[in-house]
């Protein structure tokens, strides 16, 4: 009865199944005996998830027309749509951009934000780039919206980008489409923490601008960038690199209130395009306040006026940001305690610089290995041959040890 592109689509997430496992075994042995690294929000040391008081504060006394409104316009809120580019780019991107032509538009979370980019920008059939380490749900929409999906191998042997095999990759799908869809996650990339250096950014722009006859299509997911540490001097010169790309690059972000602001379940997020050419940034804006009308219709207005009034209010928004580095702090400190430990015992890990995970590469031994620390009480989310550690909801009490008790199951099935 499904229409023929629908049939033989199930969703399958062992993130949420084996978080209920977690959730299970602390009802049956006490929290204090069960270690959940499954979650992927910010938790505090108490294990409970963390909420901004100012967020909480603003959110509470907002004006009942502004909770329960419909939103002013199908793309969001203006003051909500500036402030989110304000927060990627700075308070003087009009001046510091000059000549560039940018947009923002309100979506359902990041994950609307990714979606509405790959249903506007891929071709039916075609395939979309993406890491071989990933959050699986860009294949999931992909395939949504009537494509595929090819993978770059994200580390070289150096543990950096993967330069190399990214641009065979980009040149291999340019030879068959019009559109090339690539998804970068970074900094703080799920599942594995790593963060591209500048030299790296300035390559792969380098790269882009030698492609003449295809349209590359950047979706930078940052939902995790407000917990990074990259210094604003690097931010700067990478959002320089922007400033002379030719028509045919178009960067879009995908941004995540879930993570900035701590508030998950309120599902708000943009897509903020940049472009050197005025043209493509207002079809951008055509198509997708279209695709946003015909999918969701209207954000929520209150997570937007939250935003906004925190970000728009000098004495809040020094409040958010305190409270948020704190947060960082926090994550900082677990990071330090896991990867020292690491360290000691040569437990391997992926490249980490920043953000809520960390991710072991275990090999075809993963399934064996996420069943014997299930039988001890530790749960954690298989990536294909890895292992994910959720560092932003597991106190640091729990973190000491883990790595020995992660690498003590490893080796037991290692040959």
């Amino acid at each position: 009865m499904l229409a023929k592109r629908y049939t033989g689509k199930k969703l399958i997430d062992n993130i949420f199944t084996t978080s209920r496992k977690a959730k299970q075994a602390i009802a049956k042995f006490g929290k204090e005996n069960v270690i959940n690294a499954t979650i992927g929000s910010l938790y505090n040391e108490d294990e409970k998830l963390a909420v901004y008081s100012v967020v909480e504060e603003v959110y509470r006394n907002l004006a009942p027309e502004d909770l329960y409104a419909y939103s002013t316009n199908v793309i969001g809120e203006d003051e909500y749509l500036e402030e989110v580019i304000k927060t990627l780019f700075s308070e003087n991107y009009t001046e510091e951009m000059k000549g560039m032509h940018i947009a923002s538009i309100a979506t359902l979370g990041g994950t609307g934000a990714i979606s509405n980019t790959i249903k506007n920008y891929m071709d039916t059939g075609d395939k979309v780039l993406l890491p071989n380490w990933m959050w699986g749900t860009y294949k999931n929409i992909a395939i949504e919206n009537g494509g595929n999906f090819e993978t770059y191998e994200l580390f070289n042997e150096k543990r950096g980008f993967n330069f190399d095999n990214f641009k065979t990759k980009i040149l291999e799908l340019a030879k068959t489409q019009t559109n090339v869809v690539v998804i970068i996650n970074e900094p703080s990339h799920n599942p594995t923490g790593f963060r591209m250096t500048y030299e790296e950014w300035e390559n792969l722009y380098s790269f882009f601008k030698t492609i003449k006859d295809t349209n590359i299509i950047l979706i930078r997911d940052v939902a995790y960038f407000e917990y990074d540490d990259r210094s604003e001097e690097e931010n700067n010169k990478i959002k320089a690199l922007l400033l002379d790309l030719p028509k045919n690059i178009l960067v879009i972000y995908a941004f995540s209130l879930s993570k900035s602001l701590s508030i998950y379940g309120m599902r708000m997020g943009a897509q903020i395009a940049v472009s050197t050419d005025a043209e493509v940034i207002q079809e951008f804006k055509d198509a997708t306040s279209f695709s946003c009308r015909t999918t969701w219709s209207n954000a929520p207005k209150g997570a937007m006026k939250l935003f906004s009034t925190i970000m728009k209010t000098p004495e809040l928004k020094e409040r958010f940001l305190k409270e948020k580095q704190e947060y960082m702090n926090l994550l900082n400190e677990r990071a330090n305690i896991f990867l020292n430990e690491a360290n000691e015992i040569g437990l391997e890990y992926l490249p980490y610089k920043s953000g809520f995970f960390i991710t072991l590469p275990v090999g075809e031994i993963v399934d064996k290995v996420i069943e014997d620390l299930e039988e001890k009480n530790i749960f954690v989310i298989k990536f294909d041959t890895g292992i994910r550690i959720g560092l932003c909801s597991v106190p640091k009490v729990k973190i000491n040890g883990l790595a020995k008790k992660l690498k003590d199951s490893i080796d037991k099935f290692k040959k």
